[in-house]
């Protein structure tokens, strides 16, 4: 019984941190992927209205793919942080690479990102609380060690990315995208700690 009980404490955890990131990523989409608006134009010619229920669908799809790409690597990098903490080894950041299917190029950037994500699920996952914020508040203790912890995440993230703008040269918009996300983040990081941390 004392071990069901402790289980479900886990994966309440792993359920709040997964649901905090699932924020951020809808977040980072609002920044990302454009929402059509609508016009007085379309009241006035119906066609238009149709051709903005199109678009509406489009970007709602381009939502829903950019939250499941973006939340891809942390759901692994959570499964390796959820085994690590149960058996109390270290985590196995090769199982989540191979996963991943990376281009070889990207692959060591890639490695130590998801190492300090994991390396932070694990911080999470071993905290006391019921709530995200009481998690974070367990783990860091203070609003300038989660900001040193973020920072670290950012700056890791930041390099993966810096090793991805070669792949995706060709695809036009690209780089702009990846500055949207990396300004997103530390903005969003930056409320997150101010918020738990009043």
């Amino acid at each position: 019984m004392l071990i069901e009980t402790v289980m479900n404490g886990f994966d309440r955890k792993k359920t709040l941190i997964l649901e905090r990131e699932l924020d951020f990523s809808n977040a980072i989409g609002a920044a990302v992927v454009e929402k059509p608006r609508i016009s007085f134009w379309m009241i006035l010619i119906p066609i238009l209205f149709l051709y903005f229920l199109y678009r509406m669908q489009t970007y709602k799809e381009g939502r829903l793919k950019f939250d499941q790409e973006f939340m891809a690597a942390r759901r692994r990098a959570m499964e390796v942080a959820v085994e690590a903490v149960k058996t109390g080894g270290g985590p196995d950041i090769d199982r989540a690479v191979r996963q991943s299917e990376v281009a070889v190029s990207i692959e060591k950037p890639y490695a130590c990102w998801v190492r300090v994500l994991t390396e932070h699920y694990m911080d999470l996952l071993s905290a006391t609380g019921d709530s995200f914020e009481s998690l974070v508040r367990s783990a860091y203790c203070s609003r300038t060690n989660y900001l040193l912890a973020l920072n670290r995440l950012s700056t890791v993230e930041k390099e993966f990315y810096d090793a991805m703008k070669p792949q995706l040269s060709s695809t036009e918009g690209a780089a702009e995208i990846i500055t949207t996300i990396e300004t997103k983040s530390q903005h969003l990081r930056r409320k997150f700690a101010e918020q738990i941390f009043v």
